[in-house]
């Protein structure tokens, strides 16, 4: 007798007739299985690492061990699901698939079955993949990169400086008051040491704030900085400044 007839035979004569009554599956498979998924992270920054975990069972709900399980992603729900790679089951039937997430999609664990168990799916999980919200207000600043200053404008043409960073934050869905004073008083302080791209530079000379731009890491921000000048990222010129964050 073949092997795989042999196993076959094995599991039907532990099992019961009975017991079988009823099973789904391929032509020859007779024991049922369950591919479970968890829960991933909801949202990562594009290009972020995400383990996907899930357990697969068969009779009784006993771990599978040793078995290849492939983890499918798609872009939407009308699109077709796609392999992007494939795990084993360690002893205790949990496959663990770490890969990178490009781009928001779905995701689900599948086992394809055998000759003696049946396939299964697993539940479908979205991960959404944003850059973080500190990073997209830079990339909104720099997509209004040589733009005219125009004194008391506030784009999309033209920008003075507080309606540049008033702008550039609508953009990403902040709300910012117009002048730079009101948006300095509108905003908690952060200090120095602590500020991240994405954050806001309020220059004062001891009194009222007469400049605002926005951090771009290292010694440098992007800004409108004066009459005859454009929308550019340029060198944090003095100390005299404090930090904001309105994200």
């Amino acid at each position: 007798m073949p092997t795989t007839s042999w196993k076959r035979s094995a599991i039907i004569a532990a099992v019961g007739a009975g017991t079988l009554l009823g099973f789904a599956g391929t032509s020859s498979a007779v024991v049922p299985t369950s591919q479970s998924i968890d829960a991933p992270p909801k949202s990562v920054a594009p290009g972020s690492q995400v383990t996907f975990t899930g357990k697969l069972t068969g009779m009784g709900d006993r771990p599978l061990p040793g078995e290849p399980v492939d983890l499918e992603w798609r872009a939407g729900p009308d699109q077709p699901w796609s392999v992007s790679k494939t795990g084993q089951t360690n002893h205790d039937g949990v496959a663990s698939i770490a890969v990178p997430v490009e781009r928001t999609s779905h995701w689900r664990l599948s086992y394809r079955g055998d000759e003696i168990h049946d396939p299964s799916l697993s539940a479908e999980q979205t991960v959404q993949a944003h850059k973080p919200v500190n990073q997209r207000i830079v990339d909104a600043a720099a997509s209004q990169a040589g733009k005219p200053y125009s004194y008391g404008a506030s784009g999309p043409d033209s920008f003075d400086c507080s309606g540049f960073t008033q702008y550039v934050h609508s953009k990403v869905g902040i709300d910012l008051p117009r002048t730079s004073s009101d948006q300095r008083a509108a905003v908690p302080q952060i200090g120095k040491g602590d500020k991240v791209p994405g954050d806001l530079l309020f220059f004062s000379d001891g009194g009222s704030v007469y400049h605002v731009g926005i951090y771009a890491g290292g010694n440098q921000m992007w800004a409108a900085p004066e009459s005859g000048d454009v929308v550019r990222k340029q060198d944090i010129y003095t100390e005299s400044y404090t930090v904001g964050r309105a994200w």
